[in-house]
């Protein structure tokens, strides 16, 4: 799935996505002015952490968000049905990914263990068992959340940030969820 990442006026972000089934899909996120974009950590943050049934695994497999409007393409006869489907089928790691994606947006300010810890207590505050994700790993996707969005703000007006998102097809996260 193909993504292009956009500045907008007012200071939030947009994102073109073609899907693997044709549809052309605009994301619009509403972020404060020299952040990076919320959805940008997303992408990062699942592509780079292995997470397939986040936000963008959910949106590749059909799922439709009250952000996200249809463009272009040909629209399946069922496509609320089958977003509700996914949606549901995703639930768990779409709660879980809001809470990674968090974390590795606080990790940005700090040293590179620093923002390893902060992850795996993230990890540790929705899940009973241990963060599966090496310390490196969790670094890897802090930095390049931080040199994809130094690209991000360095976009002018008419430049996109371009994308690819996984074709591989979804997992499971492992752990058990915390009680409450």
């Amino acid at each position: 799935m193909h993504i292009e990442f956009a500045r907008r006026e007012d200071g939030g972000s947009l994102a073109t996505i073609d899907r693997p089934d044709g549809v052309r899909l605009l994301l619009t996120s509403y972020d404060r002015a020299n952040s990076v974009p919320h959805d940008l950590a997303h992408f990062v943050a699942e592509r780079d952490l292995g997470l397939r049934r986040g936000l963008w695994g959910s949106i590749a497999d059909g799922a439709l968000f009250d952000s996200v409007q249809f463009i272009a393409g040909k629209r399946r006869h069922d496509d609320a049905a089958r977003s509700r489907a996914v949606r549901r089928a995703n639930a768990d790691e779409l709660a879980l990914v809001e809470v990674l994606v968090g974390a590795v947006c606080r990790g940005l300010p700090m040293a590179d263990a620093a923002a390893a810890r902060e992850i795996g207590r993230a990890w540790s505050s929705v899940r009973d068992s241990p963060c599966p994700f090496p310390p490196d790993r969790r670094t890897a996707a802090v930095n390049e959340l931080r040199r994809l969005g130094l690209l991000f703000g360095q976009l002018d007006a008419s430049a996109t940030l371009a994308l690819d998102w996984p074709t591989a097809p979804a997992s499971r996260t492992g752990g058990r969820r915390r009680r409450r």
